[in-house]
C-alpha cells in the first residue's frame, strides 16, 4: 500500500509535461508490445515451421505469453524511472526497481510453469527416452515437482523483496507442520517416485504380490489400481506397493511348460524310445520353443504307468497365444503316439491290503450280558 501511496503522489505533484511523458512512454511501449506480436513472432513462427524438430515451436509457445506481459512491466518501469528521475523522488526509483526485480520473477516462473505443460520440451524430451506408457507415469511426476521447488523458490524472492521475512519463516514452521501431518501423503508420493524411477512395472503390466494379483491400469502421485482377474479393481498406496515383492509376469520372454506323460505298462521298448525320440524332434524344430533347454526323457516306473518327462520354454508372453501353442504341441504329442500305436496308462483303482483278513463270527446274545 505504501508503495502505491507513494506512486500516487509522485503523479499528483507532476506536471502536465511530465505526465504526458509518462503516458508516452507507457503506450511506446504497448505499441512495441503488439509490433513485436505482429512481425516479430510471426516471423518466428514461419522460421519454428520450416524446422524438423518440434523443441523451437514449444519454446516460442512457451514464452509467448510471459514476454507480451514483461513488454507491459517494462513500460510501467520505464514511466516510474523517468518520474523519479525527474522528481528527484529516490523512493519512486527504488519502487520501479524492485517491480522489474519481481516482474523478472513472475515471468521465469511463468515460462518453467508453461515448459512442464503436455506437448511442452520437457514432455517432448521424456517421449523420446521413454515409452507411451511410462510417460503417462514419469511426466506427472517430474512436472509437478519442477513446479512445487520453482514456486517455492519465487514465492520466497518476492516475499524477501517485499520485506516479508515473517512470511517466510512462517512459510518454513507451517511447512514443516503441514509435512508432518501429511507424512503418508509424502510417504505415497515418494512411494511413486521410486516407482517410476525404478520400474518394476508399467501401466498395463500383469504384476503379482504377496496380497494382490492382476492388470495396472493406473499409477497416480498417491496410488497404483490393479484389476484383479476376477475383474475387481484394488488400490493399493505406493509406499506400500514399493516395499512389496513384485513378480511382474509381463516383462518375462518365455514360458515355461512340463508335465509327466504317463504311458501304458504294455509299450515295447522301441516304441516307448520311438515315442521320446519323436516329440524330441518336433519340440526342437517348431518355431515357437527355445531350443536351448528341452529335455524328453524316460523318468520313472510306476505301478500303474511308464512316465515320460517333458520339459520346455516357448518364445510366448501373453496368456491365450500361450495357451494356443500349448494345445498345438499337445496334439502333435497325440499324433506321435498314435502313429506308434502307444497308448496312454489309465488310472489304476486297485485296493492293495497289507495284512490278510480276519473272518470275524457273529456276536451272540450271551456276549452282551455282563
Amino acid at each position: 500500500m505504501n508503495d502505491f501511496k507513494a506512486i500516487f503522489n509522485a503523479l499528483v505533484n507532476s506536471e502536465i509535461y511530465d505526465l504526458l511523458a509518462v503516458f508516452g512512454i507507457f503506450f511506446g511501449f504497448f505499441l512495441l508490445k503488439r509490433f513485436i506480436v505482429k512481425y516479430v513472432y510471426r516471423a518466428i513462427k514461419r522460421f519454428v515451421k520450416k524446422t524438423k524438430n518440434n523443441i523451437d515451436d514449444n519454446l516460442e509457445n512457451a514464452v509467448q505469453t510471459p514476454l507480451k506481459f514483461f513488454m507491459i512491466i517494462l513500460g510501467v518501469y520505464f514511466s516510474l524511472r523517468y518520474l523519479g528521475v525527474k522528481l528527484f523522488n529516490k523512493e519512486l526509483l527504488y519502487i520501479s526497481f524492485r517491480l522489474l526485480k519481481v516482474s523478472q520473477v513472475v515471468v521465469i516462473t511463468w515460462i518453467i510453469y508453461n515448459l512442464t505443460l503436455e506437448n511442452s520440451v520437457l514432455y517432448e524430451g521424456i517421449q523420446k527416452r521413454y515409452n507411451v506408457k511410462v510417460n503417462r507415469i514419469v511426466f506427472p511426476f517430474i512436472s509437478i515437482i519442477i513446479r512445487i521447488v520453482v514456486f517455492v523458490i519465487s514465492i520466497s524472492i518476492i516475499a524477501k523483496e517485499f520485506g516479508f521475512t515473517g512470511f517466510i519463516t512462517g512459510l518454513g514452521i507451517s511447512g514443516l507442520a503441514f509435512a508432518l501431518a501429511a507424512q503418508d501423503t509424502f510417504s505415497n508420493l515418494i512411494g511413486g517416485m521410486v516407482i517410476v524411477l525404478d520400474k518394476p512395472f508399467s501401466i498395463g503390466d500383469w504384476i503379482q504380490t504377496t496380497e494382490i494379483e492382476g492388470i495396472v491400469e493406473d499409477i497416480t502421485f498417491r496410488s497404483t489400481r490393479i484389476r484383479t482377474f476376477a475383474k475387481a479393481l484394488v488400490t493399493v498406496p505406493n509406499s506400500k506397493l514399493a516395499n512389496a515383492n513384485i513378480i511382474n509376469w509381463t516383462q518375462r520372454e518365455e514360458r515355461r511348460i512340463h508335465f509327466i506323460l504317463s504311458i501304458s505298462h504294455d509299450t515295447k521298448r522301441e516304441n516307448l524310445q520311438r515315442v521320446i525320440n519323436g516329440i524330441e524332434y518336433m519340440l526342437e524344430t517348431h518355431e515357437k520353443v527355445n531350443k536351448e533347454l528341452i529335455i524328453v526323457s524316460f523318468n520313472e516306473f510306476k505301478s500303474s504307468s511308464l512316465d515320460i518327462f517333458i520339459y520346455f520354454y516357448i518364445r510366448v508372453n501373453e496368456y491365450r497365444p500361450y495357451m494356443k501353442v500349448k494345445e498345438e504341441i499337445n496334439f502333435r504329442i497325440m499324433d506321435i503316439l498314435e502313429n506308434e500305436g502307444v497308448k496312454l496308462a489309465k488310472p489304476c483303482n486297485s485296493i492293495y491290503f497289507n495284512t490278510p483278513l480276519k473272518i470275524v463270527e457273529p456276536l451272540e446274545l450271551k456276549d452282551f450280558k455282563e
